[in-house]
């Protein structure tokens, strides 16, 4: 295997700033219009929606069973009469599993859900209308995520022009739904357009095939359904517990959370081919790459967490509209979620290359213990700001047990000791700027500003960091060459 061509270095940065652009559009894409739903539905009606996202998340997530990875692979690893049969079973499984999934949505969404049947008979719709989006895994295969990006643009244009008729026919949840319904059904259609220009596609059902990527998918199906156990069944228990408006809240200040935890996230991708450069034998060379990279993240997000828990009232007040204030506190605890983004996007790119892909189902599985356990103790009594408070605990909780594993313990230990004296900064000036008098954008600035400035007078930001990227982003170029 010469590998050449996939290594070329003008093929993978163009493949790199697509791959970007397509997350810039899904991900920007549905933040906006979630934006637009909850001025639409109002606190109420907008917990219901988060819930009824929640459910379907976990849902989705079963329907997929970790297709798309596994398919890439075998994809790369087949002849072309192999890719048709691989596709053709594929897109069978997953419509076979979208109607079962569909089918459970309804019967578990009547019972746990205050939400109504048309709502959820639009939920199901939409994962069965989102089957072909198992195509994008040939585009991914050949490197041409040019077409991601239609993909994502035609989902996001679908939504948007049937949300706006939901909402100028004040057809509420059902509509809403429907409208993101319609937006799964442009993410197929595009991608079947597109693929069809090369190859026929038409669903059928083959065992093997089934076999095949259900027995490789498995374990990142139920890793990836863990990790949404953290992230979204608060906002389960919320809806179930709390009511409707609170679930509402945290939805507003959770999702805009996570929104801000992209930016560490989108920078990975492109580090992510400099990690790559080091030989796997060149440990300490790794390791060394590994703690700037996880420090550069990590004062990325903390210079966002200070100015977000600071201007959090404004942000909410602006974005979701003055009616979801008492959002804002759920905001200042999720943010922080940026921070184990950061690093946990390096942690578990580590784990991966040393063959411990079984250790993340176990620390995800106890994560997910510990927020159903404490979702259930806390938000009863402190709701919707208790379930982003127990979300950020589970979270850190999985990234303390990292240190237990002898495998990886001296590398995670190296790279979170240069953010400790960074985090105690950010910690007081994001506590003490939601004090301050004035306004908070103002306040949010200075405070960053001097957050900067005490990281680089602690040597968190040192002098050298620009010179050694450069370093190593000539050495993977040259290793590409190679």
């Amino acid at each position: 295997m010469t590998g050449s061509a996939a290594l070329d270095p003008r093929r993978t940065a163009r493949a790199t700033a697509f791959a970007l652009t397509a997350t810039a559009i899904e991900k920007g894409g549905a933040m906006l219009l979630l934006l637009v739903i909850a001025r639409t539905l109002g606190a109420e009606g907008f917990g219901r929606y988060a819930g009824l996202m929640a459910l379907l998340a976990f849902v989705q997530l079963g329907v997929e069973f970790g297709q798309e990875p596994v398919l890439v692979r075998l994809l790369a690893q087949r002849t072309a009469g192999d890719v048709a049969r691989l596709v053709d079973g594929a897109l069978a499984m997953r419509l076979v599993f979208a109607t079962a999934g569909g089918v459970l949505l309804v019967v578990v969404g009547r019972r746990l859900l205050p939400i109504d049947l048309g709502a959820l008979l639009f939920a199901a719709a939409g994962l069965v209308a989102a089957s072909g989006a198992v195509l994008r895994a040939i585009f991914r295969t050949e490197q041409r995520l040019e077409w991601l990006c239609i993909v994502a643009l035609a989902n996001v244009t679908a939504f948007a022009a049937m949300l706006a008729v939901a909402r100028a026919l004040d057809l509420g949840l059902s509509g809403v739904v429907g409208a993101w319904c319609a937006g799964q059904l442009g993410t197929s259609l595009a991608a079947a357009t597109i693929a069809r220009r090369a190859r026929r596609v038409r669903p059928r059902w083959r065992n093997a095939v089934t076999a095949t990527l259900a027995r490789s998918g498995w374990a990142l199906a139920l890793n990836a359904v863990l990790l949404t156990v953290t992230l979204r069944v608060g906002q389960l228990v919320v809806l179930s517990l709390a009511g409707a408006e609170q679930s509402g809240y945290l939805a507003a200040g959770s999702r805009l959370a996570e929104a801000f935890a992209l930016l560490p996230e989108a920078l990975m991708l492109v580090l992510l081919p400099t990690l790559s450069a080091y030989d796997v034998a060149a440990r300490d060379a790794q390791r060394a790459l590994s703690v700037r990279v996880i420090r550069w993240l990590g004062l990325l997000a903390l210079t966002v967490i200070v100015a977000v828990s600071i201007a959090a009232p404004t942000l909410i007040a602006v974005l979701f509209g003055a009616r979801y204030l008492p959002a804002a506190p759920a905001l200042q605890i999720s943010i922080w979620l940026a921070l184990l983004a950061a690093t946990g996007s390096v942690f578990t790119n580590l784990l991966i290359a040393r063959g411990l892909e079984r250790v993340l189902l176990v620390i995800n599985a106890a994560s997910s213990l510990v927020t159903v356990g404490l979702s259930l103790v806390v938000v009863p009594r402190l709701g919707f700001v208790g379930a982003a408070a127990v979300s950020l605990a589970a979270g850190v909780l999985a990234q303390v047990m990292l240190v237990l594993l002898p495998a990886i313990r001296a590398e995670v230990v190296a790279c979170i000791r240069p953010l400790g004296r960074p985090i105690v900064a950010a910690l007081v000036l994001a506590l003490a700027g939601m004090r301050l008098p004035g306004p908070a954008p103002l306040v949010a600035l200075v405070a960053s500003a001097l957050f900067v400035a005490t990281s680089i007078a602690v040597g968190a930001i040192r002098a050298d960091d620009l010179t050694l990227l450069k370093r190593a982003l000539a050495s993977s170029r040259a290793g590409n060459r190679d």
